[in-house]
C-alpha cells in the first residue's frame, strides 16, 4: 500500500518538476527577396529546433527592414521586449542578419545576436556569427546558413 501511494504521490509530483523556459527567437532582417528570406527561415528553424530539443518552448517573430520603435516617449522600450513580455516569454534571443552576396547570391554572411532576460531586461549575452567559409567553397550555401543558426542556439543554450 505505501509503495502504490509513494508510485502515485510520485506521478503527481513529476509535472511539477518539469521545467521549460519560454523564449521568443526575434529575427531582425534587411531581406527584401524570397531567395534571402528562404536563408533566413533556415536560420530561424535551426534555432528553434535546438531550443524545443533542449526542453524549451520557444516561438519566433521576424521583422524585415529596419525594427520599429512602439512605446511613449519617456518610455522606449524595443518592440522585440515588449512582444517577448507579451507573449510571456522568459528570455528573449534576438538575432540581426546582415545579407552579403556570396557566390551570386544574398545570403546571411554575418549574424549579431543577443540573450536578454525578458524581465530585468538585461542583455545576459551577445556575440556574432559569420558564414563558415569551408560552406562557401563546398557550395554547400543552405547547410552553412543552417550551421550558423544552429551555433548561435547551442551558445545561448549554454547560459538558460
Amino acid at each position: 500500500m505505501i509503495n502504490k501511494l509513494f508510485l502515485l504521490l510520485l506521478i503527481f509530483c513529476l509535472p511539477f518538476s518539469l521545467i521549460a523556459e519560454t523564449v521568443l527567437l526575434y529575427t531582425i532582417s534587411e531581406a527584401d527577396v524570397v531567395d534571402e528570406e528562404q536563408f533566413g527561415d533556415l536560420i530561424e528553424s535551426a534555432v528553434m529546433n535546438e531550443f524545443f530539443d533542449a526542453g524549451h518552448i520557444v516561438f519566433n517573430a521576424s521583422v524585415v527592414g529596419e525594427a520599429p520603435e512602439i512605446g511613449l516617449d519617456h518610455y522606449k522600450e524595443p518592440a522585440s521586449l515588449q512582444m517577448a513580455k507579451a507573449g510571456g516569454a522568459s528570455f528573449l534571443l534576438e538575432v540581426s542578419l546582415v545579407f552579403s552576396e556570396i557566390k551570386g547570391r544574398n545570403l546571411p554572411g554575418y549574424a549579431e545576436y543577443r540573450l536578454i532576460e525578458v524581465y530585468s531586461g538585461e542583455t545576459m549575452k551577445e556575440g556574432f556569427v559569420n558564414i563558415d567559409n569551408k560552406w562557401i567553397d563546398e557550395d554547400d550555401l543552405e547547410d552553412g546558413v543552417t550551421a550558423m543558426g544552429l551555433s548561435m542556439a547551442s551558445y545561448a543554450l549554454t547560459f538558460l
